[in-house]
């Protein structure tokens, strides 16, 4: 699989899917907006959105089965294309930062000191940086399972169950 060329569609779907009323809203970029304003922390993508987009896209038709496929990994695929079109924080929309906010500034200023003398990166992986996380929200088409019915062909699947 062409993973880099499926974090391009991803980043396509994320900044260009806008909801099929007529206001145009632009679902996913006002979730990034969000999540970078510390007023939501998950990122959920509709398959049913992603359905159809897709089929108005040529070359995206099964796109949506692949991502169904391997869940797991196109949750990180999405996860990285939103760090990439993350927009930047509004400061002064959450009345102050937090732990992890003060750490990451403290943390930037000194690699900032410490590159001056030695060229090496002290960059976290963005996973570590993170403040969300991806879920899928299965489409209609998804049957629904009991628990007993999945089996281990269905790992890194997504599977919708009941108890």
């Amino acid at each position: 699989p062409d993973y880099k060329s499926d974090k391009e569609r991803c980043i396509f779907f994320l900044k260009t899917y806008s909801c099929g009323d007529e206001s145009g809203r632009r679902k996913y970029e006002d979730m990034l907006v969000d999540i970078s304003n510390r007023k939501r922390e998950s990122l959920e993508i509709d398959l049913a959105d992603l359905e159809e987009f897709c089929l108005t896209i040529e070359g995206y038709e099964n796109f949506p089965e692949i991502v169904q496929s391997n869940a797991r990994r196109y949750a990180s695929i999405f996860a990285e294309a939103a760090d990439d079109i993350m927009p930047r924080r509004i400061f002064g929309v959450s009345d102050e930062d937090d732990s992890f906010d003060v750490l990451m500034r403290q943390r930037d200023q000194i690699g900032v000191e410490i590159n001056e003398n030695i060229n090496v990166s002290p960059e976290l992986p963005d996973v570590l940086r993170r403040r969300f996380r991806v879920y899928f929200k299965p489409g209609t088409k998804i049957a629904v399972r009991t628990v007993r019915s999945i089996r281990a062909a269905d790992i890194g699947h997504l599977v919708t169950f009941t108890v």
